[in-house]
């Protein structure tokens, strides 16, 4: 028969499963060099690759992105209040298309400014390039 299982969980991410074994203090000292040792790879080819293939990601073009986002929200709005109008009428196909088409935009550019604040929260880009010019 195995050994007894402890774990604890965390907001999405993988249940973290250890046995009695594992919780002598070698093994979670190994562990936990281990998972620095990841974690630090982890930020440096991020750093590296966001750095290199993103040169144009400043704080002006982080701005941009979020009036983006908030044009976009507004455009889906608009085509859903404009069809929400149109009650007990069947809406055109054209405007269903346009309302997913806006719908579908609105969330890919969204997702988009959530992954550039992910990389700015975690310091993937230098902090210079954020700050405010003059």
């Amino acid at each position: 028969m195995a050994g007894r299982v402890i774990g604890f969980t965390e907001t999405e991410k993988v249940d973290h499963l250890m046995t009695r074994e594992m919780l002598d203090k070698r093994a979670l000292h190994a562990l936990a060099a281990f998972r620095d040792e990841v974690e630090m790879a982890i930020f440096s080819a991020n750093t590296e690759i966001i750095g290199r293939e993103t040169p144009n990601l400043t704080r002006d073009s982080f701005l941009k992105l979020a009036v983006a986002v908030a044009e976009s929200r507004a455009r889906y709005i608009k085509v859903a209040i404009e069809l929400a109008a149109m009650a007990g009428k069947k809406p055109p196909r054209e405007m269903i298309d346009a309302l997913a088409e806006a719908r579908r935009a609105y969330e890919e550019i969204t997702h988009a400014f959530q992954a550039v604040e992910r990389v700015i929260e975690r310091g993937y880009i230098p902090v210079a390039k954020l700050a405010k010019v003059g």
